[in-house]
């Protein structure tokens, strides 16, 4: 009988791990702040629209795509089941990040270009966990729902297509260990890569883990590449040759375009420096970065910018 993992794309896992040992990859930029910015949406979450409007997703893709990403990234960074508990949706998690997928894995029709690797988001789903006792993870009932939700969110990803998750924006060490370890289990061989958001110091957000640690701890548990996102550009330039340093994994980074303004409707907006990136690509590059993009706030005109900086 077939199974679960019948259906992964171990051919195109592969050649995202080849792709990634040589780089550089382009890899789109941000969905979230792409959609905040259509009208009147701010406040709906970003997962809704995997359901609601795959068609504008699809699009967005595309722009990416033909902006010169060289990857793909799912909108299902809070699409696992408890986020999408807190949020209101009531889809069920399976057809939320399937659909998320196929916006992404599909897009190429809209292009006419060929397919480009996708990798699926995961982001923290919220459930905070303490252990019951010292070294036994397993006796608290908060981590098992924690693991558990990981576990489920990279399997229907996996079972969609991606060539591997993409674990973003985690803070801490401690929110990071039920995430790496349910998706590795659902992964059955296929990559899990792991982003962290830092400070200008290069330390974690949520526990000031300096970025060393958090890349060692990462590839301890099994990771196979490790980044920043949602950082500032400075904080994404000093922590490339850190993290080089400290693994020896492929890198990402992934850095945000700043505070966003708000205007008279409480919707953000955001100045992104389209030039500066570009610029800072091409060091992450020479750094030994090799998947190069941006998040939160900037757009397909800066992954154009940097898909061009890279080709000289």
């Amino acid at each position: 009988p077939m199974t679960t993992q019948d259906y992964y794309n171990r051919d195109e896992a592969r050649e995202l791990l080849d792709s990634l040992a040589v780089g550089p990859l382009v890899v789109q930029g941000p969905m979230g702040s792409l959609l905040i910015d259509e009208a009147g949406t701010a406040d709906v979450p970003s997962a809704f629209w995997n359901i609601a409007e795959p068609q504008t997703l699809a699009r967005m893709h595309a722009l990416y795509q033909m902006a010169g990403a060289d990857v793909l990234v799912t909108n299902t960074f809070q699409a696992s089941a408890p986020c999408l508990k807190r949020d209101g949706i009531l889809q069920d998690y399976r057809s939320v990040n399937r659909a998320g997928a196929d916006c992404a894995l599909t897009c190429s029709r809209i292009t006419g270009m060929p397919a480009k690797l996708v990798l699926g988001s995961v982001g923290p789903c919220g459930i905070a966990w303490e252990e019951a006792q010292e070294g036994k993870k397993t006796e608290s009932p908060e981590y098992e729902r924690a693991r558990k939700a990981y576990f489920d969110q990279a399997t229907i990803l996996f079972e969609s297509g991606v060539a591997g998750v993409l674990l973003e924006t985690f803070c801490s060490l401690h929110d990071l260990e039920p995430a790496v370890a349910g998706s590795v289990e659902a992964a059955h061989g296929m990559p899990v890569l792991a982003s962290f958001a830092i400070d200008d110091a290069c330390r974690l957000l949520g526990d000031a883990a300096s970025i060393e640690r958090a890349c060692e701890f990462a590839r301890d548990l099994g990771v196979r590449a490790v980044g920043v996102n949602c950082c500032s550009v400075q904080a994404a330039t000093q922590a490339v040759p850190r993290m080089v340093g400290a693994v020896d994994l492929p890198v990402m980074v992934r850095p945000n375009a700043g505070a966003p303004a708000m205007d008279e409707g409480g919707c953000p907006h955001w100045e992104e420096d389209v030039e500066g990136v570009a610029r800072a690509s091409t060091r992450w590059v020479s750094d030994g970065a090799r998947l190069v993009g941006t998040c939160c706030g900037f757009t397909p005109v800066a992954t154009c910018a940097i898909s061009g900086a890279l080709q000289g």
